[in-house]
Parts: C-alpha cells; sequence; structure tokens
C-alpha cells in the first residue's frame, strides 16, 4: 500500500519541506563558496560598484514615480521632487552622487584588475564582461543626465551626442538614433528615459549576471604567481597547498563593512552637495562654458587639439586595446617587476586620460 507524504512533518517543519524541494542546503554552500588567495587586494572595489548599482536601482525606482518625461513636465516635476517629495532632494542627491561613484569605482576595479594581471588566463572573459560593464555604466550615466531637462543638462546632452554623432561612416546614423532626430528635443527625452530605465538596466544585470558566474567559477586571480594552464603538471597540484580565504564570513563581512562606509560617504555627499537644477532647458539660450559630462572630459579636451577625426576615432581605437588587453598582452608573468612594458603603457594611459579630464575641467 502506497504512502503519501506529509505536508509537514514534526521534525523537520516548514524549513525542511521547503528544502527537499529546492535543495536550498545543497546550493548555499555552493553559492558561498569563492576561491580568494589570502594575498589578492581587492580593495573591495567589484563589492562597492555591485552596492552602488543596487543603490541606483533603489533610488531611480523611487524617482520613478513622480518623474514625468516630457519637456513641458520633466522640469517641473524634477522641482516637485526636490522641494515637495518626503526626503526627494535626498533620494535624488544620493542617485546623482551614486552615478559618478558607480563609473568611478568600476574604472579604478578594472585598474586594479590591470595592475595585478587578473585578466591574464583564464579570466580573459571577466576582463570583456567587464570592459562592457564600463561602457554600460557610461551609457547609463550619459541617458540619465537629460532627465532634469534644465539648461546644463540639455546643453551638455547636445555636446555629448555632438560627439558622438562625429564618428565617421555611423556618426550621422548614431546621431539621429540617439536624438531621435537632428536636434535634442521631445523625442531625445523620452527615447533617452526609456533607454535609462529599460535598456541600460536589462543591459547592466545581464552582464552583471554573467561576470559574477565567471567570478564565482574561477574565483580570484593569485598576484604572486600566474595560474596554471590545464594538462601541465603545476595544473595538478594539492589544492591545499594554496592559502585561501574564506568568502563566508570573512571576506563577505568586510565587503559589508564596505559597503556601510560607501553608503555614509553617499549620504554625507548628498547632504552636503546636493544634486542642484538650473533654469529650464532653452534651445534659444546657449549657456556659457558648455561642458559634457566628467567623463567624457578627456574626449571633449582631446577635440580642441586635434582633427575631429582624430579626436573621436582615436578614443574608440583606445577603448577596443583596452578591451582586447588579454588577447594583446603575451606575457604569461603577473608580477609587477615582470611586466614592465604593460605597466609603464597603464600608467601612461592612466596619466593622459587624468591630465585631459583635469584640464577640459578648468578650460
Amino acid at each position: 500500500m502506497a504512502t503519501h507524504e506529509r505536508p509537514l512533518t514534526p521534525d523537520g517543519g516548514l524549513a525542511d519541506w521547503i528544502d527537499t524541494r529546492v535543495r536550498m542546503r545543497e546550493l548555499l554552500p555552493a553559492l558561498l563558496h569563492v576561491r580568494i588567495p589570502t594575498n589578492v587586494k581587492t580593495f573591495y572595489l567589484g563589492g562597492i560598484t555591485l552596492f552602488l548599482f543596487f543603490v541606483q536601482v533603489v533610488t531611480g525606482t523611487l524617482l520613478s514615480l513622480y518623474y514625468q518625461p516630457t519637456p513641458e513636465t520633466a522640469y517641473d516635476s524634477v522641482q516637485a521632487i526636490t522641494s515637495e517629495v518626503t526626503f526627494g532632494w535626498l533620494i535624488r542627491s544620493v542617485h546623482h552622487w551614486g552615478a559618478d561613484l558607480m563609473i568611478l569605482f568600476l574604472a579604478l576595479h578594472l585598474l586594479r584588475v590591470f595592475f595585478q594581471a587578473a585578466y591574464k588566463y583564464p579570466r580573459e572573459l571577466i576582463w570583456l564582461v567587464g570592459a562592457g560593464l564600463l561602457l554600460v555604466t557610461i551609457g547609463f550615466g550619459f541617458t540619465g543626465y537629460l532627465l532634469p531637462w534644465d539648461q546644463k543638462a540639455f546643453w551638455a546632452t547636445t555636446v555629448g551626442t555632438e560627439i558622438a554623432g562625429s564618428m565617421p561612416l555611423i556618426g550621422d546614423p548614431l546621431l539621429q538614433l540617439l536624438r531621435g532626430g537632428p536636434d535634442v528635443t521631445a523625442a531625445t527625452l523620452s527615447r533617452f528615459f526609456g533607454i535609462h530605465v529599460l535598456v541600460m538596466p536589462i543591459l547592466l544585470a545581464g552582464l552583471l549576471a554573467i561576470h559574477l558566474l565567471l567570478v564565482h567559477q574561477l574565483g580570484l586571480a593569485d598576484p604572486s604567481k600566474p595560474e596554471p594552464r590545464r594538462g601541465t603538471r603545476s595544473s595538478t597540484a594539492a589544492p591545499e597547498d594554496e592559502q585561501l580565504m574564506p568568502f563566508f564570513p570573512d571576506y563577505l563581512l568586510d565587503e559589508l563593512i564596505a559597503w556601510f562606509v560607501l553608503l555614509a560617504v553617499l549620504v554625507c555627499l548628498a547632504s552636503i552637495f546636493p544634486a542642484g537644477l538650473e533654469d529650464k532647458a532653452n534651445a534659444l539660450e546657449t549657456p556659457a562654458h558648455i561642458k559634457p559630462e566628467w567623463y567624457f572630459l578627456s574626449v571633449y579636451e582631446i577635440l580642441k587639439h586635434v582633427p575631429r577625426l582624430i579626436g573621436v576615432v582615436g578614443p574608440v581605437l583606445f577603448i577596443a586595446v583596452v578591451a582586447l588587453v588579454p588577447f594583446l598582452d603575451r606575457n604569461p608573468e603577473v608580477r609587477a617587476r615582470r611586466r614592465p612594458f604593460a605597466l609603464v603603457l597603464g600608467l601612461v594611459s592612466v596619466a593622459a586620460v587624468a591630465v585631459f579630464t583635469i584640464w577640459g575641467l578648468n578650460s
């Protein structure tokens, strides 16, 4: 005679009933195990960037409840969020600073990976996905910059889209795609809002899921020695020979502390330097000293001193080279003293971007 499973057992209760159906006790240990060498220095930059993404999702969702994406209502809705909605000014300012810090920390995270040679075998795909995440995050910030529909946002977007429109061959179609026409109009605002709240979050979440999956599967790179390749004698070394840090709770608790510290920094920045709002956008009145967002300032300044074609194509080629670094750098070494050429090129590139950014900021 067949026996029927009881919905709840007296000794196990609801937790056991759920576990028999989803196998959480088998899944959680696997999810909470990430290979982290004890001598790796991450400075928690990747985790901080992930936290900032969560902050942007939460604050952006709250802002979207009140924001109205039309030229007639966008500016007034932002004013209402700032002055009438309870803690609206704080939420908007945290969102503003979170966008800038997310781009900054993601760039710093990629620099950390580069200088520690953590992009080498077998983590080439992690680097490629990380480069894609940086581009999408910049797109996130760029599309969100127009939404307040004030003079600064309107004209900075005009300059930024003109830079994109200077691309050879695809410049005009790209400009039309971004603006929805030849000029920045209501179509541009609607398009940017849709890209900002739908397209970019989906792209970023997808790339982030792939990135986290790869990091989980491969672990973090040991900065003191190259990863042994499959089929070599070193690849069969006993795992116990490697000193690892437990991901849970050691590393995860450190990450959480970093998140709380950054949250405090965000609130302080938002309180001391709240997001401003200039006069309403006016296509017939061009304000003085129009500049794009800070992450476009280096390209903006370069365009002042070189032919337009070089000033636009050069940064695109630079981005392509950065994305292909794991395949261009054939040196198997990971220690800094054994890869001086790559480090010098990296330092020169960072210095050049910093100089032109500061130059553009002060010009």
